[in-house]
Formats: C-alpha cells, structure tokens, sequence
C-alpha cells in the first residue's frame, strides 16, 4: 500500500510538471525480468522511466542522491539499489543486489553512463550492466528520454539549476525499444539507445 501511495504522488507530480509522451511501453514485459537501460539527462529519469510501467522497477542509484534529505524515504519505498561509486566493494555488492533481483524476476534499471550528461548528448556506456545480467537470461530493454536538457533538473548551464529554459511543463519524449536477447558490448547499447532519439 505504501508504494502505491508513493507511485501515486510520483506519477502526480509528473504528470503536473511535464507532458510526457511515451513510445514502445508494450515492449516492457508485464511479467518476468528485464533490465531497463536508459540514457541519462536530469534527475528527473528515475520517475520518468518508472512513469512508463505499472510494475516496480528497481533501480540502480548513487549513494549520495539516494541519502538526500527529504527523499531517501521514498527511494527505501520504491526499493531502490544504492550503488556507491568510491567503493570498489560496494559497487559490486550493489551490481549483485541488482543481479539477485534479476534472478527473482524483477524488473531493474540502470543509467550506464554513470552520470548525468553535461551536453545533452549521451556519453560512453559503463560495463556494470553486463555483471548485472550474467547468468540470469534477462533481456535488455533500451530506453531513450529526450526534451530535459535545459530544464532546471538538467546540467546544462553547468549543474542544476544552473538553467531555467524548460521550466514550465516542457515536452518529455520517452521511446522504449524492443527487447534485445543477444549479448552487446556497451559501445553497441549505447548506439541502440541513441537510435532511439525521435526524429521530431
């Protein structure tokens, strides 16, 4: 009850900051694992690709936004994984975490950049994904969310709210493609991702 609640505020906020429209949803099984791989443009990711679900979707985020005051207890709710970037030992138990989830049927979603783009273009591909995976027959769901940058969730202008161009409900293209089964190097899912960016 008290995720419903939390999805509930989430998706209200959402909606009454953006106008989102989403692309490709069916190819997010109802059922089973998956992980989610998105690019990443603002703080605002999380809520956006869950936005695209009904399911619980577990993801993956770093220590320091996960213990941000005011919202670590939503994140506990929507059992987020804490990923902690200075510790070699913490990162794999997280990646692990999130491989044990995969294994339960879970769905699970992780930003592979490592970090909010500073251009708006997406940068290179970590291989954290691929420990995820290993083993657990999952296949990838890539994600493509596009019209953040420049709003004040975004880096551009240098960090956020740094920028104040896309303040008021901006326009927020989420395209899900389909399932990919195959093994791909970063380089490769990180090209599938950007093939996804709309044309309009």
């Amino acid at each position: 009850m008290t995720y419903r609640v939390v999805r509930f505020i989430l998706f209200c906020a959402a909606t009454s900051f953006f106008r989102i429209r989403v692309e490709g949803a069916g190819n997010i099984p109802r059922t089973g694992a998956a992980l989610l791989v998105s690019n990443h443009i603002s703080y605002a990711d999380a809520v956006l690709v869950g936005y695209t679900t009904p399911r619980i979707v577990r993801f993956l985020m770093w220590q320091p936004i996960y213990n941000a005051p005011g919202f670590n207890y939503f994140f506990r709710v929507l059992r987020a994984i804490p990923i902690d970037a200075l510790s070699p030992k913490a990162t794999v138990r997280a990646l692990r975490a999130a491989r044990e989830e995969l294994l339960s049927g879970e769905l699970v979603a992780i930003f592979p950049e490592g970090f909010i783009s500073r251009s708006g273009d997406i940068g290179s591909f970590e291989r954290g994904y691929e420990k995820i995976l290993d083993g657990t027959g999952a296949p990838v769901i890539p994600v493509h969310v596009t019209g953040l940058f420049g709003h004040p969730l975004s880096y551009h202008g240098g960090g956020p709210f740094k920028s104040w161009q896309k303040l008021w409900r901006p326009k927020v293209s989420i395209r899900i493609g389909p399932p990919i089964q195959r093994r791909v190097t970063p380089a490769e899912l990180r090209q599938i991702v950007a093939d996804l960016r709309p044309s309009y």
